[in-house]
């Protein structure tokens, strides 16, 4: 037992899900060849019986389950494949020469038992009889050649797999995004499937932080103007979780028939079911905004709602706001130099988060003679995991804007601008390189008959399409569909 749990632990996922049915049927088939072998003196059946075994060998363990051996030896496995093709089909095919010869006879054949095949699609199957019964007549013709063609249909799928890879899936062809559907297609069923909003789309930016530090003060300053619905006030007055989409025609709520803009803000209706399964409820302070401005066309500008200590245990705003966090591409978070210490909890949701989000601390109403830095750096390394060194990369400063600091404030607001404008490549190159390790930790449990396509077409994104450092190649029978 302990050998066998050894070896399953080698197998392919596919093996180890049906191991006792696919034992049943390996054992059974091997033991009615060894029989067939062991019984019968005709060795050309005992080489097709053989051919058999070979040919559902390939198709069921190598080509469906263990994939990366067949691609290690391909090119061996295609000479098989090939070899054996090109017997079955000659063999088959001096066999109904023989045949058709027999019935195009002048004269009557001499084999009446040929009669009743002539014009019969059956004649394809049988061979010339080769023993005669107590009449001392021919005996019926043997189907033979059946298992030659079944051989010859077995050994063109097995090669037709082999040509498939070079084949884009139809349905990527006219997608938006190739790169994101053959993804798609060569990760399917590992759960890691990604759409095209985040293979190609715009990028989520969040402004987060405490209630009243000024974040929807800044979006308005790189927006040149207020978006519809902002409120702006010394005490909390954003207390809706707003998506706005940029570079749109109006700007008002996103109206129910303007899919265009609303793709854009999916992201809220896809936290608001995880939150629904999470706590229950739903969070309803959810509001989608259309916006005119062009500068950010590219991007998704998330207002959050100030995280206040007092609903750290409401489950549907702290997981709503946790959710939304994880799923940002950047995040900006804002803090009033004169709010004091950064809440613990909001802090964790930084140091702690799964997806790796970057960020940056904003410290908004900076003033170089009265802000404290060494309290501001304290408080900034309780969102950071391990001691790493402050950078004044991770950090920008915004004054007030006042007229004491007007210029100053300009000068922020532009850096702001350029820096969120410069994450934008970034963020892209982030997306291939998670989609890339995504290949590469599931390349080895790829399953199923068209496993071979998937691994290879993966191997070609790997190596190309999610290469930032490589260069796609510009294939030009890739415009039909082949990838070449």
């Amino acid at each position: 037992m302990a050998l066998t749990d050894l070896l399953l632990d080698f197998a392919p996922l596919a093996v180890q899900d049906h191991f006792h049915l696919i034992a049943f049927f390996v054992s059974l088939t091997y033991f009615l060849f060894i029989v067939h072998w062991v019984v019968s003196t005709d060795w050309e059946a005992k080489f097709n019986w053989s051919s058999v075994i070979i040919a559902f060998t390939g198709l069921l363990y190598l080509h469906y389950s263990n994939v990366l051996l067949l691609l290690r030896y391909e090119p061996f496995f295609l000479v098989v494949w090939i070899s054996l093709l090109f017997y079955h089909y000659s063999t088959w095919k001096n066999n109904y020469d023989t045949i058709r010869q027999e019935f195009n006879r002048k004269k009557t054949s001499t084999i009446t038992s040929l009669v009743p095949y002539r014009g019969s699609v059956l004649r394809f199957f049988i061979t010339i009889p080769t023993a005669k019964n107590r009449s001392n007549q021919w005996s019926s013709p043997p189907y033979r050649n059946a298992i030659h063609i079944l051989l010859i249909v077995l050994y063109t799928a097995l090669i037709f797999l082999h040509m498939l890879p070079y084949v884009t899936p139809i349905h990527c062809k006219s997608d938006k995004s190739p790169s994101c559907c053959r993804y798609n297609f060569a990760i399917d069923k590992f759960d890691q499937s990604v759409n095209m909003n985040y293979c190609s789309g715009r990028v989520r930016i969040a402004f987060a932080g405490s209630w009243s530090t000024g974040k929807t003060s800044i979006i308005n300053a790189l927006l040149g103007h207020s978006y519809s619905t902002a409120q702006i006030a010394p005490v909390p007055s954003t207390d809706k979780f707003i998506c706005l989409s940029l570079g749109a025609h109006y700007s008002d709520p996103i109206q129910s028939d303007d899919y265009e803009r609303r793709k854009h803000c999916d992201l809220m209706s896809h936290v608001n079911d995880v939150t629904q399964k999470m706590c229950g409820n739903n969070q309803p302070n959810v509001l989608d905004v259309a916006d005119e401005n062009t500068e950010f066309q590219d991007f998704v500008f998330f207002d959050m709602p100030g995280w206040q200590a007092e609903y750290e245990n409401d489950c549907t705003y702290s997981s709503f706001y946790q959710q939304l966090i994880e799923k940002m591409d950047f995040v900006y978070v804002v803090w009033d130099v004169n709010h004091g210490k950064i809440d613990d909890k909001f802090a964790s949701l930084f140091k702690e988060k799964a997806h790796g989000t970057e960020y940056e601390l904003i410290y908004n109403l900076f003033e170089e003679n009265s802000s404290n830095m060494a309290f501001l750096n304290q408080q900034y390394g309780k969102m950071r995991k391990g001691h790493e060194i402050l950078s004044e990369g991770y950090i920008l400063k915004l004054h007030e804007n006042n007229t004491k600091y007007e210029k100053e404030y300009q000068e922020d607001i532009l850096m702001l601008r350029a820096k969120i404008l410069s994450v934008n490549q970034t963020v892209h190159d982030n997306r291939k390189i998670s989609m890339k390790e995504n290949l590469v930790r599931n390349r080895n449990k790829t399953t199923g008959i068209d496993s071979l396509r998937k691994v290879k077409i993966g191997d070609r994104l790997i190596r190309e399409d999610l290469n930032i450092h490589v260069q796609p190649k510009k294939r030009l029978l890739q415009l039909f569909g082949i990838e070449l």
